[in-house]
Formats: C-alpha cells, structure tokens, sequence
C-alpha cells in the first residue's frame, strides 16, 4: 500500500505543479478580451461611437478612420447575444455614446453561443450565457477553461513570437480593433471559397435560433432608443465569389429580416455586402486586411457624417 502511495505522488506531484504554474498563467495573461474591456472602461468618457459584432466587424471596422470617437467591442465568433449583453452591461458608463453599430452578418440570427469562447469571455466580460454554469471552469482554467489542448497552443506562440526575429502584428488591439495584414492566396481558390460558403451554409440550415435571436434585437434596438443612442445595421463584405453559393432562401431571408429592423425601428442600414470585389482588400474569402477596413471604414464614417447633418 505505502509503494503504491508513494508510486501515486511521484505522478500527482509534478501534474499538480504543472497545473498550478498554468492556472496562475491563464489567469494573468494578457488576453485580447482582457484588453478589449480594459480599454473600454479606460475610455468611457470619451467614447461615442461602439462597434459591435463577429470577427468580420472585430477585423474591418478601425475606429481610428471616424471622426467621432470610436470604439470596437466586436470579436473573434462573438454573437448578437454577447453584443447586446456587453453593452447594456456598461451603458450607463458611456456618458458621450451616441451611436451602437451592430454587425448583421449572414449567420447572425442563426447563433447565439460562442462555443468555448462562452467561458473565456465570461472569465474577463464577466457575462455568462444564458443559464449556463461556469462553477467547474472557475475551478479550473487550465484542465477545463481553456483545456491543456489550447493552453499548449496559447503558450507555444508565445514561444515562437519571443524567438522570431520578423515583426510581428498578433494581439495588437487597437481601441478595440484587430487588424489583419496581408493576403491568404490559397482562400480566394475556387476550393476555399466553395469551403467557406458551405460552413454558412451549415451553420444556418443547422440552426433553430433565428426567431429567438430577432426578437432578442429587436429588443437590444429598442433599449438602445430609449436611451437615446441611435443603433445601426452594417454587412461588411464578403469576397464577391462566395454569395453565389450561398442557400438563396436564407440569403432572401436575412434581407427580409433586415428590412423588419429597419422598418420596425425606422433605423439606418449600411450594407456593403457587394462591394467585395476587390480581393486587395481582403486577408481572407471572409475577413478584411488592414488595407480593407481601413477603406470600408472611411465609407462607413462618410455615411455617418451625413446622418450627423
């Protein structure tokens, strides 16, 4: 019995350190959701205009392209759910906000959860999604947060950046905004577009949200108005290949859904949707580079100026 006690420490120790010195890391590091929130809560006096949205707003909309002052709260997969929820949670802190730009993607009445960004936005926006329990990932960030699979990843390009040599652009958040550089070839091939549309393709045929998240803006819409904030619809493009093979009924029915906001809330829609011929601009068949945000940015701040006059 004592071998065995003492063959099961000799295992237990080292694992028990090896969590603890990750635990400690994950819940300490400098995480893009941490910077994020830090620099809205740094500027809550200053900010009038916020961006919300996936990562194709996190991506494309540079707030340093407007002439109010903006921020971007948009990230990677982030859902209406999470945008409204973020908002309403530091609203009454945002003295000078006049204006909400909300990111109406294809697929964003079509889900609500992040996945397992569930948990790591909670564990920096403190928001949980719906009646979710975050007990067990509070326990552990390392074995079920962020799962040894990830923080491995996590802590290995953190390696690599410290050891290159080349400059490097990853976490550079800017008012909230992360710019992409450069170009991906292999994605605008006949292959990857036919990839990407057939992952929207899924992800609204697959979906019984969409009923649910409209009403959920609809209501996010209204609570904006009665704080006199004026909320904004805005569709960045796409890369122009990919809409033809897109399921025409739900793209039909996104439009008509558009439309019911517009219409209901007498609201503004930006919808850039066909202007993605340009693949210069994209980083990918779905993201814009810097190059591209920059650009769409500008329109989007010209289309402001006019409902400023």
């Amino acid at each position: 019995m004592k071998r065995f006690l003492k063959t099961l420490l000799i295992f237990i120790i080292p694992l028990a350190m090896v969590t603890l010195v990750f635990e400690i890391y994950l819940r300490t590091m400098n995480t893009e959701y941490k910077q994020k929130i830090t620099g809205l809560v740094a500027n809550y006096d200053d900010i009038e205009v916020l961006a919300l949205g996936n990562s194709h707003a996190y991506n494309g909309v540079d707030p340093r392209q407007f002439d109010l002052e903006t921020y971007n709260m948009a990230a990677g997969n982030q859902s209406l759910y999470f945008d409204k929820r973020i908002t309403l949670k530091h609203i009454d802190s945002l003295k000078n906000l006049r204006y909400v730009l909300i990111s109406f993607d294809q697929h964003s009445l079509y889900f609500s959860s992040q996945g397992i960004r569930d948990t790591w936005l909670y564990y920096d926006y403190d928001i949980k999604y719906k009646d979710k329990t975050e007990f067990w990932n509070d326990v552990s960030h390392f074995w079920l947060g962020y799962t040894p699979r990830i923080t491995v990843s996590i802590v290995k390009d953190k390696i690599l950046e410290r050891f290159n040599d080349a400059p490097s652009h990853s976490e550079e958040v800017i008012k909230g905004f992360m710019p992409h550089y450069g170009s991906v070839a292999s994605s605008f091939t006949p292959a990857g577009i036919k990839k990407k549309a057939n992952y929207f393709n899924r992800e609204v045929k697959n979906s019984d949200e969409r009923e649910e998240n409209l009403a959920d803006l609809d209501d996010f819409i209204t609570q904006l108005k009665k704080k006199d904030i004026t909320p904004i619809l805005f569709t960045l493009p796409m890369h122009t290949d990919i809409y033809p093979h897109l399921i025409e009924e739900y793209v039909a029915q996104n439009k008509k859904d558009a439309q019911y906001l517009i219409t209901q809330h007498n609201i503004i829609y930006w919808d850039f949707s066909d202007a993605g011929t340009d693949t210069s601009l994209f980083y990918n068949n779905d993201h814009l580079n810097q190059k591209g945000a920059a650009f769409f940015s500008k329109k989007m701040n010209t289309q402001l100026k006019k409902v400023l006059h």
